[in-house]
């Protein structure tokens, strides 16, 4: 999580006016300029469709801006993976175990292997997944599925983690769970995480702070500092009058940008 000497170092990837436009013609962002600094989980929500997961591609260079820069600093820690992200969807490989899927990223590189050697125990145990080390994903609950996919892009600690709605498909108490967990796992590893939800719970629990986009093409639309410090305990998080607060103020801004998207729409109709 952000800490003060974070707050204060340099960013780990800024994005400068970036726009981004498919070969369609649709242009899914607009002018975005957004630093994330070291150990920060920044929440990204807006509109269904405004582009949210088209910025987590522009970062994961899936795809180029059409325009503006993308930039990470020079020099990086040649120890730490650039960035690994979650999706939506189960990327398991079904023929491997958990402790295989997490060991993955060592399996293909050798020499981060020898380096960490004691990350995959480390993260299996931290997401509470010791016993179930030999299972394969159709033996694991949804949440155990998703558990371990979020540890197996951790495997490679990178320096940024892109998650893009991982936990959508969970019921809310096994998200809540699963929150806590997250939230031990990129504090222990110093990574810094930028999280695309529709879930408003969700970023308000999460992240250091969260940032609303219009409807496409996506801008920022408003930024709002979440003020819960590292140590959270995300199920007494939601019962605080601070949380319920924020929450508010997010679903003001989010239901602002979803009906002037709706506006949109209807002026467009013939």
């Amino acid at each position: 999580m952000l800490t003060q000497t974070n707050e204060l170092a340099a960013p780990l990837v800024s994005l400068d006016q970036v726009s981004f436009t498919y070969p369609n013609g649709t242009q899914a962002i607009g002018e975005v300029s957004l630093a994330v600094r070291p150990g920060e989980v920044v929440g990204i929500v807006g509109p269904s469709g405004c582009g949210k997961s088209s910025l987590l591609s522009v970062l994961a260079e899936f795809g180029r801006p059409t325009s503006g820069s993308v930039t990470w600093p020079q020099g990086e820690h040649s120890n730490r993976h650039r960035l690994s992200m979650v999706f939506q969807k189960d990327t398991l490989l079904p023929w491997l175990t958990v402790e295989d899927n997490v060991k993955l990223f060592q399996t293909m590189n050798k020499r981060r292997a020898v380096e960490k050697a004691d990350i995959v125990d480390e993260l299996i145990g931290l997401a509470g997944l010791d016993d179930f080390r030999k299972s394969y994903p159709y033996q694991l609950s949804g949440g155990m599925r998703r558990r371990t996919a979020f540890i197996s892009a951790m495997a490679a600690t990178p320096r940024l983690l892109l998650l893009d709605e991982p936990f959508s498909s969970l019921d809310e108490p096994t998200r809540i769970a699963i929150h806590q967990d997250v939230l031990n796992i990129v504090h222990r590893l110093d990574t810094a995480v930028l999280l695309v939800t529709h879930d408003l719970g969700e970023a308000a629990t999460l992240c250091d702070r969260v940032i609303v986009l219009t409807a496409r093409p996506a801008r920022i639309a408003s930024s709002h500092d979440v003020q819960f410090g590292p140590e959270r305990d995300v199920l007494a998080l939601r019962q605080d009058p601070v949380f319920l607060d924020l929450y508010g103020r997010l679903w003001h801004d989010l239901s602002e940008q979803i009906e002037r998207s709706r506006a949109s729409q209807g002026e467009e109709r013939p």
